[in-house]
């Protein structure tokens, strides 16, 4: 049986999503993939991911391991597939 190909968690930058902008949540930073890129990684969009924007969620994966404080006891770390 096939592997899907994954996609890149637009936050994290691993391979945990099935679809781009599907709304799949990456199980390694807790961010919801709602379809917001580079382009508007600025923008506080307050839908699926509250009050954070892309840029803050990224910053906050770097300094806690989690799109937001909040989420990390959810989270984990990436698998090797996921690299």
């Amino acid at each position: 049986m096939a592997t899907l190909a994954r996609v890149r968690c637009l936050c994290c930058g691993f391979k945990t999503l099935d679809l781009p902008d599907s709304l799949g949540l990456c199980p390694v930073c807790w961010w919801q993939d709602d379809g917001q890129d580079d382009s508007d990684a600025d923008v506080i969009r307050g839908t699926v991911n509250g009050e954070l924007s892309l840029t803050e969620a990224r910053n906050n994966y770097q300094l806690y391991g989690a799109a937001h404080p909040r989420f990390v006891s959810h989270v984990r770390k990436p698998l090797q597939a996921e690299t």
